[in-house]
């Protein structure tokens, strides 16, 4: 589902807003396994069974929300001079961008795997209904335990006469989705006329721009292998602290 809403410049103020509501499914979601701390190229689980590889996509995004903007501040019209070189000519403009986390899939090393192959989906214990994948609460709070551990084992299902040989995991792909980002950025911009000369007016233009202007942190996906020290741990961020930055342009 894609939908916009426009409104063109009128009173100063123009914007689009865009939202788009998705779901990508796919066998072997592409780099799956290197987005949970495997390496490139490798396959996960049966490689005979593309059912059971069937799944959203690492890249798959529920809701997306995206508005550009600008607003234009009124003018003084009336007033001294210094009054109108002050306070004419401002203007606020950005985009900001609200969307879900990409969709993750949780992995272990199979060491024991009877055909062999050793990267593989973590078991689900059935102790946890769909959806309860992830603890609760806002990220901040999970930074050291993203997922619920008690929804996953590392102790695949022996299926060997031998007693060691075991089968495949079961949780399979895309089962939940990564930390959500929420991000501003910014411009304020003030346009000042210069009467020099008088033939061919010159316009200084003053812009400060904001990149995550509320320094919201923004993080990225947590260790999602069953059998790394660090799984549930997330060490990143995918969107930089605020950064300022500050230009003069002379337009003529």
């Amino acid at each position: 589902l894609e939908a916009s809403l426009t409104k063109r410049l009128s009173h100063g103020l123009q914007f689009l807003a865009s939202y788009t509501f998705s779901k990508a499914l796919d066998t072997d979601a592409p780099d799956v396994s290197q987005a949970s701390g495997g390496t490139s190229g490798d396959v996960l689980g049966d490689e005979r069974n593309p059912k059971g590889r069937y799944g959203r996509t690492n890249f798959d995004r529920p809701h997306r929300l995206v508005v550009s903007y600008t607003y234009d501040f009124p003018q003084l019209k009336h007033g001294p001079e210094f009054s109108h070189t002050l306070l004419n000519g401002w203007q606020l403009g950005g985009v900001t961008t609200y969307q879900s986390g990409t969709a993750l899939t949780v992995t272990g090393t199979n060491s024991y795997n009877a055909f062999g192959q050793t990267q593989d989906f973590a078991v689900l214990t059935g102790s946890c209904a769909k959806g309860s994948y992830v603890n609760s609460g806002p990220t901040q709070k999970k930074l050291n335990s993203y997922w619920n551990t008690s929804c996953f084992s590392s102790k695949y299902p022996v299926i060997g006469s031998d007693g060691q040989a075991t089968g495949w995991g079961n949780s399979g792909i895309g089962i939940a989705n990564g930390p959500s980002q929420r991000n501003w950025d910014m411009a304020l911009t003030k346009h000042t006329k210069v009467g020099w000369p008088h033939d061919s007016p010159l316009d200084v233009e003053f812009r400060a721009e904001f990149f995550n202007a509320f320094n919201t942190p923004q993080f990225g996906n947590p260790a999602s292998s069953i059998t790394n020290s660090t799984f549930g741990e997330i060490t990143t961020t995918s969107v930089n602290p605020r950064i300022i930055q500050f230009a003069l342009k002379l337009n003529y």
